[in-house]
């Protein structure tokens, strides 16, 4: 058995807990402009690219993304079509880079006469392949490439005539699905779904493609692409687009944007820029950078700003009551109209990251649905606000931006629901005669107590352009008391043992997860008694590094522990819990109770 024990503790060396960023696979869309540059850095650290924007973007905006990234190798560059929104930087790529085989769709019916095109043949010379429908590029570490479409040939043996279309070359675009693990991302150029008498590509690729985490929109978000039946199909969690500011081509789409974002499935969408018009939907980030590790992924801003998904695939908790309340509203913003800058703030007070799909968020004229699996960790606030442009919202921090003309938020008289399923979350029913008011948000102050208006206060401090609030940011007026707490969350492949302690993170205070075989009668230490037995299972998992760590300010943090195989343990019962440690005085401020838990 102790045998087992080493192997379970070499098992459970320290990876990225459920707050920090996944580790693994990287894609970055690059704010190229009116254009996509794609920038894959796999796991094993491997560079592809995938299109390189206008011509100059390659060495201005995607070869500094290439370099950020600290590349061990180089692999592929894809080409998803002749236009020189897609090619024009590529050749400054294959120059600077040593890029292995340089993949594009061929060169039937190819007919662009323009300087890019040539730049881009005599930069691939003879690293010039043609991308095989169904052909697998291994990328490095796992990660894999699947072609699915070239030339209106699409993988499964279905064929859509490319010449029929009103854009051909569009048409022809090559189409790919990105995996790794549990996450899955699909990157289509500019691939016509019929919109505008286009030939519709989309319909067959997607049933090829099937379920996807992440939808990189086809053509910029023109209403040539994103069909239904796409959406549908690839039932996005987290939608992105490259366009440029004031692109005339209206990209990306009102029509698209809504079909995306809608009151009953309400995903996730990010531009690298506003586009072209007011359309409001989306949040705006510039660079965009999804970071994965097959089970979760990150969606982070160029500012440094980000959003938590699931994959898919993954079964994790979903919230029950007393997980999330309502820490803050914003219903009279007077930098910007109420249009842009209302925004209701939502955190996690439980003892665990939860799934945020199927949230629902209910005011007196509006529903909408989280058709979205963000991931919510125990301490972080989350905006849900009614545009996610900075520019035009006051420069609230990035959220989930609403569906068009949802969530509009009455002066007073208003009542918000947090709901579940058939389980009410919380509640707030405010009147004009609450704390804040014009320019002024309200901020709950215990958000373990009542919703009356006496648990409300205005915002004191400044955020954005100038309105009072703290949106994204553990209000300033918080009072609340919260209990050390610790969980377990297990799945066929291992075990993450959560440890939140809200109200003692930063500074001096420490954090120690422990598991045991018993929790009676626990061991004295330092001014407390812990609630584990020092057995030989303790005693090997307080060795193993990640078991004592600072506590991060945030109040939480997690560890995760792969099992062996076979397991040994699968089916015993363990112990769990969460003392916390200040170094300054030497003694334990504060601790969880035993947690009971089976091992998968």
């Amino acid at each position: 058995m102790l045998a087992s024990l080493a192997t379970l503790a070499v098992l459970a060396l320290p990876q990225n807990g459920e707050a920090d960023p996944p580790v693994g696979l990287t894609v970055v869309l690059v704010d190229v402009g009116q254009g996509d540059g794609v920038v894959i850095r796999a796991p094993n650290g491997t560079i592809h690219c995938l299109d390189g924007g206008p011509n100059g973007q390659g060495s201005s905006s995607v070869n500094p993304v290439i370099a950020q990234l600290q590349p061990t190798g180089y692999g592929f560059t894809f080409l998803t079509h002749f236009h020189d929104d897609h090619q024009g930087g590529l050749d400054e790529l294959l120059i600077t880079r040593p890029f292995q085989f340089a993949y594009d769709r061929g060169d039937l019916r190819r007919t662009s006469q323009s300087p890019n095109m040539a730049n881009y043949l005599n930069a691939a010379g003879s690293r010039r392949r043609t991308a095989v429908v169904g052909g697998v590029y291994p990328l490095g570490g796992g990660a894999t490439l699947t072609c699915l479409t070239r030339d209106g040939n699409v993988l499964g043996g279905a064929f859509v005539n490319p010449t029929s279309s009103a854009q051909e070359e569009n048409s022809r675009s090559l189409a790919f699905r990105l995996d790794y693990g549990d996450f899955s991302m699909w990157l289509g150029g500019d691939l016509t779904g019929g919109g505008n008498n286009t030939s519709d590509v989309e319909s067959p690729a997607s049933l090829a493609c099937g379920d996807v985490d992440v939808y990189m929109l086809n053509h910029h978000g023109s209403n040539t692409s994103s069909s239904t039946n796409l959406i549908t199909r690839l039932d996005p969690e987290l939608c992105v687009v490259s366009c440029g500011t004031g692109n005339p081509y209206g990209h990306p789409t009102i029509t698209v944007t809504n079909r995306i974002v809608q009151a009953a499935a309400t995903r996730a969408m990010l531009s690298t820029t506003r586009g072209s018009s007011n359309t409001i939907g989306f949040g705006v980030t510039g660079n965009i950078r999804i970071d994965t590790d097959g089970r979760r992924y990150r969606a982070s801003a160029e500012n440094g700003d980000f959003l938590d998904f699931y994959c898919d695939e993954v079964t994790v908790p979903t919230p029950t009551v007393g997980d999330l309340k309502i820490s803050e509203l914003h219903r009279d913003p007077s930098v910007v109209p109420d249009t842009n800058g209302e925004y209701i703030e939502v955190v996690n007070i439980g003892s665990k990251p939860v799934g945020l799909m199927g949230l629902r968020i209910q005011d007196n004229s509006s529903s909408i649905t989280l058709a979205s699996n963000f991931m919510l960790v125990p301490g972080r606030p989350m905006v849900f606000q009614r545009d996610g442009a900075p520019t035009r919202n006051g420069n609230q921090p990035l959220g989930m931006t609403v569906p068009y003309n949802t969530m509009t938020l009455g002066n007073g008289g208003e009542t918000i629901q947090l709901r579940h399923g058939s389980q009410l979350l919380d509640s707030v029913a405010y009147t004009s005669s609450w704390p804040g008011g014009s320019g002024t948000a309200a901020e709950r102050r215990d958000l373990r107590g009542a919703n009356f208006s006496t648990n409300w206060t205005s915002a004191p401090l400044s955020f954005g352009n100038g309105d009072r609030g703290s949106p994204g940011a553990i209000n300033p007026t918080d009072t609340t008391v919260h209990p050390v707490e610790v969980c377990v969350t297990t799945d066929s492949d291992g075990i993450t043992v959560h440890g939140t302690a809200l109200d003692h993170g930063g500074g001096a205070r420490w954090s120690v997860l422990g598991v045991a075989y018993g929790s009676v009668p626990g061991f004295p230490f330092l001014n407390a008694t812990v609630p584990l037995n020092l057995d030989p299972f303790l005693q090997l998992w307080l060795g193993v590094p990640g078991a004592f760590q600072a506590m991060p300010a945030a109040g939480y943090r997690s560890m995760r522990l792969d099992l062996p195989t076979p397991n040994v343990f699968t089916g015993a019962t363990l112990y769990a819990a969460h003392v916390i440690v200040d170094l300054n005085t030497f003694t334990i401020p504060a601790l969880s109770t035993a947690m009971p838990f089976q091992m998968p």
